[in-house]
């Protein structure tokens, strides 16, 4: 099979280093120059192939292609997706699918109509603990609540949602729609259960502006004399612990240090924490009753120093504990049960689980089948998180 990718950043990384054996890189979409050339070398894939804009790749007809991998900006998944789809080409497309309800019916529409499958990468269902945890709870009888937490961490809430690419809603879209989509999803398909009920919501940006900023706190890290003390400094995050450096593109002749001190110095992730142009909440808490008599309660919370997720499930038949790794399960009249996954929270590609959900969206495609990780399917999670905003 002959594969497109539009958007060559991190993500879109992760997934080419999982194609399975018979499918090729014939075409990439990607505006950074370095990254687009060091991508292209990685893959062979041919300069004349190889385009800086989707409208010129469109412009063009490709008759080889068989599926597309789309991780461009959020606010380009629709049209991206709707014009492959357009062409008659699977689409592989980075979550969250849209950024409302209205585009997301529309592509889904356009896929439906086309004959097309439009999967989304939605890795929670294929990560072998929470796939875990949705095999204990359906071994409880009915769900009665379910209280879920994502404690984003510090080092994610500064890299992606405060200095990045994500700290405006207006570039980006809600931090609840790009960060838990695909916790609302991993919910509803755990259940099976639909909305029943208005979603209610409450969130802030409580912490990461200028009237948070300890007294004598810098614009950039690299100048502060706090920095040394402080849990976001970027001076520690890259320059010493060299962690969230993925996505730096290091030119040629150049090196992954020289390219942190340059951030560091004049880039988006040498800012201070409390001095970025960041408007995405921090908390938020979302409630709705789900299908089946099923209060959720789903909280985001980016300012504490944990980081990970936290769900109880409480059910008929017992409750189950699940938290960063640990699950452990209570039924009633039995000893509790107990299991450890600590050992996966390192584990590359999401514990395995990228690989997973790639190799199923192509062994699918090769057998004549939908994937599993459908539209339709993550139609009523998206929704929830439309509702939140």
């Amino acid at each position: 099979m002959t594969l497109a990718v539009i958007g060559a950043g991190n993500r879109a990384r992760k997934y080419l280093s999982c194609l399975p054996e018979g499918v090729k890189v014939g075409y990439l979409v990607e505006p950074e120059e370095i990254r687009l050339r060091q991508t292209a070398a990685r893959y062979g894939v041919p300069p004349e192939h190889c385009y800086a804009r989707p409208e010129a790749f469109f412009a063009e007809a490709h008759p080889d292609i068989d599926a597309v991998i789309v991780a461009a900006p959020d606010a380009l998944h629709v049209p991206i997706a709707r014009a492959c789809v357009g062409r008659g080409w699977h689409v592989l497309l980075e979550k969250p699918a849209a950024p409302s309800e209205a585009e997301f019916l529309s592509l889904l529409d356009a896929s439906e109509k086309a004959g097309i499958a439009v999967s989304l990468c939605l890795e929670m269902r294929f990560h072998p603990y929470f796939r875990r945890i949705r095999e204990l709870a359906q071994t409880l009888g009915p769900i009665r609540e379910i209280d879920h937490i994502e404690h984003i961490g510090p080092d994610r809430m500064a890299h992606t949602f405060v200095r990045g690419l994500w700290s405006r809603s207006e570039d980006a879209g809600p931090i609840f729609l790009s960060k838990c989509c695909h916790d609302a999803d991993f919910i509803l398909w755990m259940t099976g259960a639909r909305l029943d009920g208005p979603v209610r919501s409450t969130g802030s940006l409580t912490h990461f502006h200028p009237e948070c900023a300890p007294e004598g706190a810098a614009e950039r890290c690299i100048d502060c004399p706090l920095q040394e003390k402080c849990r976001y400094s970027a001076v520690d995050l890259y320059r010493r612990r060299r962690e969230w450096t993925a996505g730096f593109d290091i030119p040629e002749g150049s090196s992954l240090a020289t390219v942190i001190e340059e951030e560091l110095r004049s880039g988006r992730y040498g800012r201070c924490v409390y001095h970025c142009d960041n408007d995405v909440y921090d908390t938020q808490q979302v409630e709705v009753r789900l299908t089946g008599g099923i209060d959720l309660r789903l909280r985001l919370e980016g300012t504490s120093s944990d980081e990970g997720r936290s769900i109880v499930i409480r059910a008929d038949g017992g409750t189950l504990y699940a938290d960063r790794g640990r699950i452990r399960v209570i039924r009633h009249g039995a000893a509790p049960q107990e299991e450890d996954f600590t050992d996966l929270a390192n584990a590359p590609l999401h514990a395995g689980a990228d690989r997973a959900l790639v190799e199923e969206f192509f062994s699918a495609l090769q057998a004549g089948r939908i994937p599993t990780t459908t539209l339709a399917s993550a139609l009523e999670g998206h929704r929830l998180c439309y509702q939140a905003g």
